[in-house]
């Protein structure tokens, strides 16, 4: 029961860090790292967790490419909607179909959500803003996922030490 109270301890005081520095990582969507942290909780203490933080990458870089296309070779905003469906709609077929080489399809989906998420607001209101944006906030999507998987990790150590 220490164990459980320590690890949980570490939870805690690891996701306010995480929150409290955010900015300076990059990373200001730090609510991708708890749904993260849940998605990994449900892959559970046995689950291939490099194969799925690989498939979250994956679909960050999946919706990078997609942001980028959009920003780049279709009309700009208000006059985007159908656009904007026919990319997402071949980013997730192209998901869709790396999950036929093994790859998580929920984890691939989480990364290209949070990405779309985190820029999403930025491309509508400044969709020039994207060339220097876009980067920087695939690279905080992936470092808010990879909390979100070690915290859950650590989560899984605590209902394990719990259920001994």
């Amino acid at each position: 029961m220490k164990k459980a109270i320590g690890l949980g301890l570490l939870v805690g005081i690891f996701f306010a860090v995480f929150v409290l520095f955010q900015e300076y990582i990059g990373a200001s969507a730090f609510y991708i790292a708890a749904v993260a942290m849940a998605m990994f909780a449900v892959i559970g203490p046995l689950g291939n967790y490099l194969k799925t933080a690989i498939a979250m990458l994956i679909g960050v870089v999946v919706g990078l490419a997609g942001i980028l296309a959009l920003a780049a070779t279709m009309p700009l905003p208000p006059d985007n909607v159908m656009y904007v469906a026919i990319v997402c709609g071949i980013s997730l077929f192209i998901l869709v179909l790396l999950s036929v080489t093994g790859m998580r399809i929920d984890a691939m989906f989480l990364g290209w959500a949070g990405f779309f998420a985190a820029v999403y607001g930025t491309y509508m209101s400044d969709a020039a803003s994207l060339a220097t944006q876009a980067l920087p906030a695939a690279v905080g999507v992936c470092v808010s996922l990879l909390v979100g998987m070690v915290l859950s990790m650590i989560i899984i150590k605590i209902a394990m030490a719990v259920n001994r």
